[in-house]
């Protein structure tokens, strides 16, 4: 079913176009919550997550249109900020603080071991170096690492080829992995 189809169908059937909604992007719409929420979240906050991302679709379909976009892009984009939200106030509930220095977020729970500690001056040393490579390096290894695009997603945002993007990731990693075995902190 095409996405203009679906329009077509929550025009005639609202019921029907919900469960082709959950049939066809259950799965996406999980697999967004389940990154963000893992490890933060139970499985109930998960499932209440999920009902609300589709609660907020079906009131917003009327907005979506087939050509100004993707139902998939749609109910993505969806689904990715009503995670973040979640993943915010279950942090503020659970009593853990982010610690956003330049798009970078890191948990720091109340009560850090000095385990904790080490790991979080690691990653802030890891986010130095990242950002240290330059453009588009840095940027290519930001967009994989941190916002799990793919390849040929950061290809088209950076206007590059799949392939040059693959391989200055590679070059860009041996570069970061060589920098921490030169200061021995490589894990």
């Amino acid at each position: 079913m095409s996405d203009s189809e679906w329009e077509q169908l929550l025009s005639s059937s609202p019921r029907d176009a919900y469960e082709y909604l959950i049939e066809n992007y259950g799965n996406l719409v999980y697999a967004i919550v389940l990154n963000k929420l893992s490890g933060i979240g139970t499985r109930e906050d998960i499932e209440d997550c999920i009902s609300d991302i589709m609660v907020e679709f079906i009131r917003n379909a009327g907005k979506f249109s087939a050509e100004n976009g993707s139902l998939k892009t749609y109910i993505s984009t969806i689904a990715k900020y009503r995670a973040i939200d979640a993943f915010r106030r279950l942090a503020h509930h659970n009593n853990i603080s982010l610690d956003t220095d330049e798009e970078n977020i890191t948990l720091i729970s109340a009560g850090n071991t000095e385990e904790d500690a080490e790991k979080n001056i690691f990653h802030r040393k890891l986010w130095e170096i990242v950002r240290s490579l330059g453009e588009p390096d840095s940027s290519i290894l930001i967009y994989q690492y941190f916002y799990n695009q793919k390849v040929s997603e950061v290809a088209g945002r950076l206007g590059m080829t799949a392939g040059a993007v693959q391989k200055r990731s590679i070059r860009a990693r041996k570069k970061i992995k060589a920098i921490l075995e030169k200061n021995g902190e490589y894990l």
